[in-house]
């Protein structure tokens, strides 16, 4: 907790593992010992929580034909929930400006991934992530973004057809008769 309030307020480049130590009342040598650097700790305190991490999942493993429409619900509502939008919002924040920070995401990410691999296809998931993500950067981040302003299900509702093409493929190409 102390390092993600570290990080939240001061951004990667500005947090310092003293300070984090020091909030957390441990050892600084103990942050390295059990995280090995900055970037492991942002990667570890930023990482999702035990029960986003399953809800995804869950989605993923739905039937093809409401799997893109679970995972961009259960994701998009990720950023909506009141216990992990503040978390995601702030590692964005805080990752966009930081090459570091990025590369923690990064890691995050691909463990993600390879964790996922047995529920879809990495390369389409990824694909399909980066059209949550943006979305929700948009409605999170951008205030002034015609899809912040929208109501929940109407961003659901307009995203799901881009997932379902990156989860799916495209619709197969038929003959004009």
């Amino acid at each position: 907790m102390a390092a993600r309030l570290e990080f939240s307020a001061k951004g990667f480049r500005g947090a310092s593992l003293r300070a984090i130590a020091r909030a957390a009342e441990v050892d600084v040598t103990l942050i390295a010992h059990y995280f090995g650097n900055k970037e492991g700790l942002y990667s570890a305190a930023f990482e999702l929580v035990d029960h986003a991490k399953a809800a995804i999942r869950v989605a993923l493993l739905c039937p093809a034909s409401e799997r893109a429409k679970a995972l961009t619900r259960t994701y998009l509502g990720l950023w909506e929930d009141e216990s992990v939008g503040p978390q995601l919002r702030a590692l964005t924040r805080s990752a966009l400006g930081d090459d570091a920070a990025l590369r923690g995401i990064e890691q995050a990410l691909l463990s993600g991934f390879e964790a996922l691999a047995g529920t879809a296809d990495v390369t389409a998931l990824a694909f399909a992530m980066s059209q949550l993500f943006g979305v929700a950067i948009q409605r999170h981040l951008l205030p002034g973004s015609p899809i912040a302003r929208l109501d929940f299900d109407e961003v659901v509702d307009h995203t799901i057809p881009a997932v379902a093409l990156h989860l799916d493929g495209p619709a197969p190409h038929q003959e004009i008769q």
